[in-house]
């Protein structure tokens, strides 16, 4: 993961559960008078796609659907299946021009939202405990910041010859 989308070495993976996703998400949504959709994504061969593409197409020049225009939100190659992508998904009927163009923002409580917030093990150890101050003592973070231990190195075994 970090090879792919940390090749500075600076990423930040941040945790959260489906259910606090959606809880923060819908409060927002609902106030703005939005329509909130979430849903892992589907993978699928490109002729797949190609077919269910041409599918909603000729389903919305018959009778327009928000709901079914989503669908196309939701495909992606199974190339990415690796991803395991779990994807938000807002219309705001009534977004004003500034947010059709700058996207629309919803105020969630990070405190709430967030299980733990995980670092790129590659990244040096002093950007790495400055991105571990700021979380903690700045911003008043309470849970788990650490370096991820995907590349950590086990415990080697040793065998002893008789």
């Amino acid at each position: 993961m970090w090879r792919i989308y940390s090749p500075n070495h600076l990423g930040v993976r941040i945790s959260t559960s489906t259910r606090k996703l959606k809880a923060a998400l819908a409060a927002g949504t609902k106030s703005m008078g939005g329509i909130l959709r979430l849903g892992n994504v589907d993978y699928k061969n490109q002729h797949d796609i190609n077919l269910e593409m041409r599918a909603i197409q000729s389903e919305l020049q018959v009778k327009f659907s928000t709901d079914r225009a989503m669908d196309a939100l939701f495909l992606k190659r199974e190339a990415f299946d690796h991803e395991a992508e779990y994807r938000a998904v807002i219309h705001v009927p009534n977004a004003s021009e500034e947010e059709i163009r700058d996207g629309v923002k919803i105020k969630v409580n990070p405190h709430k939202l967030i299980d733990n917030i995980l670092l790129d093990p590659r990244a040096p150890k002093e950007l790495a405990a400055a991105f571990a101050f700021y979380f903690v003592e700045k911003l008043q973070y309470k849970q788990r910041v650490a370096p991820s231990v995907l590349y950590k190195s086990q415990t080697p075994l040793m065998v002893e010859a008789e």
